[in-house]
């Protein structure tokens, strides 16, 4: 388990420009399921954990800020 701080927007479209090798400030609010698995790959790596979500918190995250919202209340709750 990690003790970093869940991620920020800045942070989360960091990870996804790094998918692609793009510049965060050209990156849309909407995210495509292969950006959506590599997101998720790279905070597990970054935060050391298994990140379990649900269809419903999956769905939410198909634009930048439903992604930080889920990735927040879900390292949150794993740091608890």
């Amino acid at each position: 388990m990690s003790k970093l701080p869940p991620p920020e927007r800045t942070t989360v479209l960091a990870i996804l420009a790094t998918f692609g090798d793009r510049d965060p400030d050209t990156l849309d609010e909407s995210i495509g399921s292969l950006e959506l698995t590599w997101l998720i790959s790279e905070v597990e790596q970054r935060y050391a954990v298994v990140l379990d979500l649900a269809d419903a918190q999956l769905d939410r995250m198909q634009t930048v800020s439903g992604a930080v919202e889920v990735l927040h209340d879900a390292l949150a709750s794993d740091h608890a």
